[in-house]
């Protein structure tokens, strides 16, 4: 499981390096952005209720990269297919929109 962990925390680097680049084309900005947060979806598919805590701080790294509304918008697809196909529980719906940057401004 260990594996897993180092696999969020690539992912929370990518996270973090996307947010420092610029790019040209505002295309390409959401097209990587989107990229990087389908490896989290990706990731907890892999997972399949196997590891709570992995899936939580997966989850956790989506919210917390979720702060406008491009990011909500991908964020929406990705957390509805993984609550639809029941990949996550209510319970975990529940904390990642607990969790999402947006939350800070209600």
């Amino acid at each position: 499981m260990e594996d897993y962990f180092k696999k969020i925390e690539a992912i929370e680097k990518e996270v973090q390096n996307y947010y420092e680049n610029s790019f040209e084309e505002g295309n390409d900005d959401y097209k990587t952005n989107k990229l990087i947060k389908e490896k989290i979806k990706h990731l907890i598919i892999d997972l399949n209720k196997l590891n709570n805590d992995a899936i939580n701080k997966a989850l956790l790294v989506l919210a917390k990269s979720t702060g406008c509304a491009e990011d909500q918008e991908i964020a929406d697809d990705i957390i509805n297919y993984l609550h639809d196909n029941k990949y996550i529980d209510e319970k975990q719906l529940n904390y990642f929109y607990d969790n999402t940057a947006v939350r800070r401004w209600e």
